[in-house]
């Protein structure tokens, strides 16, 4: 243990007890002095003398199981009226009592004055106003010289970012600490004691106490009472201050900063003004959290509201090319970026200020090796990171990169450039890493320093908008792939179902007139016959043939007997019901299955076609078109073969008996 942390500040007494709190085994110097009692008393002296037999028993019970009090007790010296605070906490095999004095303030002033603060900080809308009445409100109460607000950057630099003067010290808004001045000893100090009281900087310690019976020496580094160390009394002579009270505010993902208060003169601050004032501070604290949290979900809601798909884009969902071109003015505004570039299968898709393709290629091979893991990867200075310093990008200080995962095998990328960003930063003090001499010094001057090489730092909200950037990109990414497969899908659906359109009618029509081939039609028939069969129904074949076709081809060439055909097909279709049915037979012979007719209606249909066709006129022929029908009926016993062979013998008869004319077939002999 370091000598100075058995050093204690004068300010206070420390009392310790063991460890069932009923025997003194140690006390500090000045706790006779305190108490009002003559050195001849401190023999004799217990528990019960100091505290009172109701106190020290309270004491006991409070610690009980525990290993600090919940909170401090007063009580009053023994021959007047002064009153004196206690806290007590276990440490080891002890009880480490501290005592200090009670001020006489106005509980009700100070609590009314405490409440109005409070109600001040809530009502509080931004950063900058908050902390400004924070240390005005501070200042005001301890009564400092100065009252500082410092922030730490991830580099543990500290920077004073709101302050109160009240005299007599430089102000120090606006510059920096370098983070040595905060070593991470001293921080984490802070997580156990929150707020941190330095009397006087110069005054001498007291001795440390003796050891204890058993021949220990008992630990206080947790005692509030301690002295500050050699090293920190010189850095507060370095900025010539005296009296000085520190408090933690810690954030959510630890220590935020310090609320600094300090005075050129020894500056005491009685326990119920430091409460108050740690009161204020949790609650600022608390509120600057809010404040950030809300200003940090309305950054990263417009990043989400930048990828909303409209309506159009959702039935239609956009290419990436089409996206970035969409988005890329808006991402880098939210980003504060002059580039933007999105890898993806191998493609380079970029607007703005990028490097070439060729390099982000290269860049993005680098980082897919370097950087397996699925959160975002930034640096600040290109030139200086040992992934990209090796790549022409003279136009690049920043890059923020993020992966999309669009498969197991293969990542995207987006990827953010910015440009250099020349700060000056002004410090209070020098960064300097040799040791001081033990003198006081003059406070040092303020310095500046010009950063470049480097871009803006990015922020801990802009990562976290990246990789919610990041993922939306990938599913919009998803769904245009998806809809591009869809979309070659339903077209090679489109290509087969025209296909087998086309192969149905190659196998169910005739090519030349389109009505059905001989192959469909027989199986209408079938289909007829079955029915026929089952029910009873009657049904007629009518076959017919263009008489003297031969001759009008020899004549007039084979176009226009096409022409013939073509013509007479598409007259007689349109003439039938719609339940009847015709198809080519053969050369320039055609049937109509005439459906649910008997012998009359048979005949009827074929004599009002005999008169139809004798009415066709086809281009380039001069001479009538007639045809010879032969009408067969339907008898039980039936086949297709024997009804088309009664229909043929029927036809052959017309056209022996004249042609142009119907004959009926000749019953069926059984």
């Amino acid at each position: 243990m370091s000598k100075h942390h058995s050093l204690l500040q004068s300010f206070g007494a420390v009392m310790v007890l063991d460890g069932e709190s009923r025997r003194i085994q140690a006390v500090s110097r000045n706790l006779t002095k305190l108490l009002g009692l003559a050195d001849t008393e401190l023999r004799a002296i217990s528990p019960a003398t100091v505290l009172g037999k109701r106190l020290s028993q309270r004491l006991r019970q409070e610690l009980h199981g525990r290993q600090r009090l919940a909170s401090p007790l007063a009580f009053r010296r023994l021959h007047d009226t002064t009153r004196l605070q206690v806290h007590a906490y276990r440490t080891h095999r002890h009880v480490v009592v501290e005592i200090e004095p009670l001020s006489p303030l106005g509980k009700r002033r100070l609590l009314g004055t405490v409440n109005e603060r409070l109600m001040r900080l809530a009502e509080a809308t931004h950063q900058e106003e908050l902390l400004d009445y924070l240390v005005t409100a501070v200042q005001q109460l301890t009564g400092h010289d100065r009252v500082s607000v410092c922030h730490f950057d991830s580099d543990w630099h500290g920077l004073i970012v709101a302050e109160a003067q009240g005299g007599h010290l430089p102000a120090l808004l606006g510059q920096r600490f370098p983070a040595s001045d905060f070593p991470i000893t001293l921080r984490r100090t802070y997580e156990r004691h929150p707020i941190r009281l330095i009397h006087d900087a110069s005054a001498h310690a007291e001795p440390p106490l003796p050891c204890t019976p058993e021949g220990e020496s008992v630990d206080l580094r947790h005692c509030f009472l301690r002295a500050p160390a050699p090293e920190r009394q010189r850095y507060l002579q370095r900025l010539g201050v005296r009296g000085a009270m520190s408090l933690a505010m810690q954030g959510d993902t630890g220590l935020w900063g310090l609320l600094f208060c300090h005075s050129v003169a020894p500056h005491p601050v009685s326990p119920p003004v430091r409460d108050a004032v740690r009161t204020l501070v949790q609650m600022a604290t608390q509120r600057l959290l809010l404040l950030r949290a809300r200003q940090e979900a309305r950054y990263l809601q417009r990043v989400q509201d930048s990828l909303v798909l409209s309506t159009n884009a959702r039935i239609e969902p956009q290419s990436p090319v089409e996206l970035l071109s969409a988005q890329a003015e808006t991402w880098c505004s939210l980003f504060r970026a002059h580039g933007v570039a999105l890898w993806l299968k191998g493609s380079v898709y970029a607007d703005g200020h990028t490097p070439d393709a060729a390099v982000v290629a290269q860049f993005v091979k680098r980082l897919d090796q370097a950087h397996r893991h699925s959160g975002p990867w930034c640096t600040r200075g290109v030139v200086s990171e040992p992934l990209t310093e090796s790549l022409n990008m003279p136009d690049q200080c920043g890059i923020l990169a993020v992966p999309l995962p669009m498969s197991a095998a293969q990542r995207g990328w987006l990827i953010f450039f910015r440009p250099e960003q020349v700060e000056t930063l002004y410090w209070a003090m020098q960064p300097t890493s040799a040791p001081l001499p033990p003198v006081l010094v003059a406070p040092s001057a303020a310095w500046c320093e010009e950063v470049v090489g480097k871009s803006e730092a990015w922020q801990r909200v802009e990562r976290l908008a990246v990789m919610d950037l990041g993922e939306d990109l990938t599913l919009a990414i998803s769904a245009y792939e998806i809809s591009t497969l869809n979309m070659h899908l339903e077209r090679e659906r489109k290509a087969l179902a025209a296909a087998n359109q086309r192969l149905e009618q190659l196998a169910h029509f005739d090519p030349l007139t389109q009505v059905w081939n001989r192959y469909r039609i027989e199986q209408a028939i079938d289909a007829e016959l079955v029915a026929a069969k089952r029910y009873g129904a009657a049904f007629a074949l009518l076959l017919f043939d263009v008489d003297h076709f031969k001759q009008i081809n020899d004549t007039h060439g084979h176009s226009v007997g096409d022409d013939v055909l073509v013509s007479l097909a598409r007259l007689v279709e349109t003439s039938l019901r719609g339940c009847d049915h015709l198809g080519r037979w053969g050369g320039e012979e055609f049937v109509v299955l005439a459906t649910h007719s008997d012998m009359d209606a048979a005949v009827g249909l074929a004599e009002r076609l005999r008169s139809l066709v004798a009415t066709l006129h086809v281009s380039g022929l001069d001479q009538p078109i007639t045809v010879s029908i032969g009408v067969a009926i339907w008898q039980p016993g039936d086949s297709c073969k024997t009804l088309m062979a009664r229909a043929d013998a029927a036809m052959y008869r017309a056209k022996r008996s004249g042609r142009n004319r119907v004959e009926l077939a000749e019953e069926r002999v059984t």
